[in-house]
């Protein structure tokens, strides 16, 4: 089994109406990971601020070349997760999401939280 990565955080806001988002990516570091949740899953679709924070470097290219694997880890070193039921709930198809963000089940995000040291909201 692996180490258990530093930190997870969690994200349930929308950056077009919070800046949930934006202090989050602040404080993450390489090896954490980032669960967006509840209106956060709309930050997925959010590119600007995703290749301004340095989770994609480019986010056109990847939508363009799906045909491999998806990567899990994006380029800072952050693995970013979406929760399926709330992309589901939010008309929000796996499909347009970038491809370093995937998704995952309750049961994945449970997971996750006992596999970090520590898990932070944003909100």
């Amino acid at each position: 089994m692996n180490p258990p990565l530093s930190t997870l955080h969690t994200v349930n806001k929308s950056a077009f109406g919070s800046d949930a988002l934006a202090a989050c990516l602040r404080v993450a570091r390489s090896g954490d990971a980032i669960v967006l949740l509840e209106d956060g899953v709309y930050n997925a679709l959010d590119t600007a601020a995703l290749v301004g924070a340095g989770l994609a470097r480019d986010i056109v290219a990847e939508h363009q070349s799906r045909a491999g694997p998806a990567p899990t880890v994006d380029s800072a070193g952050m693995r970013i997760y979406a929760l399926r039921k709330d992309l589901q709930a939010r008309g929000i198809p796996a499909e347009q999401l970038p491809a370093h963000v995937e998704t995952i089940a309750y049961k994945d995000f449970v997971a996750l939280v006992c596999t970090h040291a520590k898990t932070v909201s944003w909100f």
